[in-house]
């Protein structure tokens, strides 16, 4: 699945804050969600009051590094790995398409603490 950082994300995201950086509301957006918590190499999302782990390419951990010290990106696009051992066509649904795959008993949960 492609996720496009645009230069709005980059104006409106927050160094530093996981939950309101650049790739974090480029996620929102791209994925229509309301949550998403973003580490150097990895996200975590809510769909569905399921949590699902996003993995990043070495190169956005890179812009994003770049981009918590020196606060200058430019808009880039990349490719998301969803946790797992998730081939072919789980990698490239479409966002109105990923509550239907976390719907999938087991797949890509993590434990709910109360």
């Amino acid at each position: 699945m492609k996720i496009n950082v645009t230069r709005d994300d980059i104006r409106n995201g927050k160094p530093g804050k996981p939950t309101a950086c650049m790739v974090a509301l480029a996620l929102k957006r791209e994925l229509g969600i309301s949550y998403a918590s973003v580490g150097y190499r990895e996200a975590k999302i809510l769909v569905d009051a399921r949590y699902l782990k996003l993995y990043f390419p070495k190169s956005v951990e890179k812009k994003i590094r770049f981009w918590d010290r020196f606060h200058f990106a430019f808009p880039f696009s990349f490719e998301l790995i969803p946790e797992g051992f998730l081939t072919g066509s789980a990698i490239i649904l479409q966002p109105r398409e990923l509550p239907e795959l976390l719907s999938v008993p087991g797949l890509c949960e993590s434990p709910q603490t109360t």
